[in-house]
């Protein structure tokens, strides 16, 4: 009850609101409140309900008036952030690349910053001008990591302070960087203004959606005025439970996809825990173990249904074979989903380990420059990893590893951007940034096809979900034609 109350109150949205660096005054929300109400009062008064069910309708409607408020404070957020992210990753790169300082990089996007990102900067160089620690520009610049979550933001900052601590050549592997930064702000902003677009789209379908329920009521109510007896169906309680229902359909519907749809740009898909599970079912052996395990028990159900099926009960038979066939072959199609999982989460992982791997080279040995992104590796990497550097170790000429590395997620695109490592350990400084020039370009082929095939799924779902309000009208307008037709009869 304490949450709901919090949830409701006009002090508990202005908090949340405040802490996303929002805005929101009483009356503003009130407007908002009655404005909602209204709308959703001509609803009622449009399909004819009572006053009593009018009231049920509007108390629900109300009360998502508060997530909606905070869900749309949280998108400007969010974008907000992608936005200091995007200043501040290009600034630095730009600075740093003109005067190789990481304080002089700094208070140049100290200069064009605005909001949290400025406050944000403002402690790094403040900690970078009067901090004590042996690991000054660590600790400055992890003020920044800290608050926006980017894998971005910590390799560039991985590579200034390299650079700032050890010097050597840094131009080719920061316009390794920079071209990386455009090439994911530029596909971000596409993919917000597609959602953006697919949010309007299903806007206008509840809109037309509730029209279209609408004209059933019309023409029963212009039937109603030419009959000779009353075949109203509106002071049914049918029809008002139906007109309910749908208006309360349309309504969450709306609150559901600003809500569901209202992504974070920054954070990760999903977290290291969740993509451990799915590689451990992919790879491990579980789906056979389980099998092996209940085949007493399916051979006790396989038993009923050929008992079923002696017994001349094929609605059973059929019922419990099916049942059957469900519970063999889950744990198989179980285990082929977390493979599916735990590809796209690779796709993800590796551009990021080598984008890290392709800056690194700039300066140091395949090998060298290999160990240093095992500990900022992506989970799903590391024990391939693990494995990949101890067999490099004992045998750097060995081109085996390049061929077993990451064999068993079966990716080609993958796989073919390892075996170009292996060039690179025989090759001249001169060969080796053409060859890296050409790890580069692979790298960004391959995050672009994951960055796609993510963003696809997302909206694919999406544009299905336009559909849905179509669904909500054939309810409506059955009950109706139902109710009409058991008039007439």
């Amino acid at each position: 009850m304490k949450r709901l109350i919090e949830y409701l109150s006009f002090n508990g949205i202005k908090k949340d609101v405040r802490e996303l660096n929002g805005n929101l005054s009483l009356k503003n929300f009130i407007i908002v409140t009655c404005m909602w109400g209204a709308g959703i009062y001509g609803m009622c008064l449009l399909y004819r309900m009572n006053w009593y069910v009018s009231g049920m309708v509007m108390i629900a409607a109300i009360m998502m008036i508060p997530g909606l408020v905070r869900n749309y404070f949280k998108e400007l957020y969010e974008m907000r952030r992608f936005a200091d992210v995007d200043i501040y990753l290009h600034q630095t790169a730009y600075s740093f690349m003109r005067t190789p300082k990481v304080n002089l990089a700094l208070k140049d996007a100290q200069m064009i910053s605005t909001g949290k990102l400025r406050k944000c900067i403002d402690k790094a160089v403040d900690e970078l001008d009067y901090g004590m620690s042996e690991q000054v520009y660590a600790s400055a610049l992890g003020i920044i990591e800290d608050e926006y979550q980017c894998a971005r933001i910590k390799t560039l900052h991985r590579f200034i302070i390299n650079v700032e601590e050890r010097g050597g050549n840094y131009k080719g592997a920061l316009e390794v960087l920079i071209e990386d930064f455009d090439r994911w702000v530029s596909n971000t902003y596409k993919y917000q203004k597609e959602i953006k677009g697919i949010k309007r789209d299903i806007s206008i379908g509840i809109a037309i959606s509730m029209i279209l329920a609408a004209m059933t009521t019309f023409m029963c109510n212009m039937l109603d005025m030419f009959s000779d007896h009353s075949i109203s169906i509106s002071d049914t309680p049918a029809y008002q439970i139906a007109a309910a229902v749908f208006v309360l359909l349309c309504i969450g519907f709306y609150v559901f996809t600003r809500r569901k749809y209202g992504v974070s740009w920054l954070e990760k898909s999903r977290e290291d825990k969740q993509i451990m599970s799915d590689y451990k079912k992919a790879f491990g052996k579980e789906a056979m173990h389980i099998t092996i395990k209940l085949i007493p028990l399916w051979s006790i159900i396989l038993l009923a249904a050929i008992i079923c099926l002696l017994a001349r009960n094929i609605i059973a038979a059929v019922s419990i074979a099916s049942c059957l066939i469900v519970l063999v072959t889950y744990p198989f199609a179980s285990k082929k989903s977390a493979l599916r999982r735990a590809r796209s989460d690779l796709y993800e992982g590796f551009t990021e380990w080598l984008r890290d791997l392709a800056v690194s080279l700039e300066n140091k040995p395949l090998l060298s420059a290999i160990e240093d992104t095992y500990n900022t590796c992506p989970v799903i990497m590391k024990k391939s990893l693990d494995g990949f550097i101890r067999q490099i170790e004992d045998n750097p000429s060995d081109v085996l590893p390049y061929y077993s590395f990451l064999k068993e997620f079966n990716v080609v695109d993958i796989q073919a951007a390892v075996r170009i490592l292996y060039s690179i350990g025989e090759l001249d400084q001169d060969n080796i940034s053409e060859t890296i020039d050409v790890l580069v370009r692979r790298n960004n082929q391959i995050s672009d096809k994951a960055e796609q095939a993510r963003y696809r799924d997302v909206t694919s779902i999406m544009r299905f979900s336009e559909y849905l309000p179509t669904f909500f009208v054939a309810f409506k307008m059955a009950v109706d034609m139902m109710l009409v037709v058991t008039m007439y009869l």
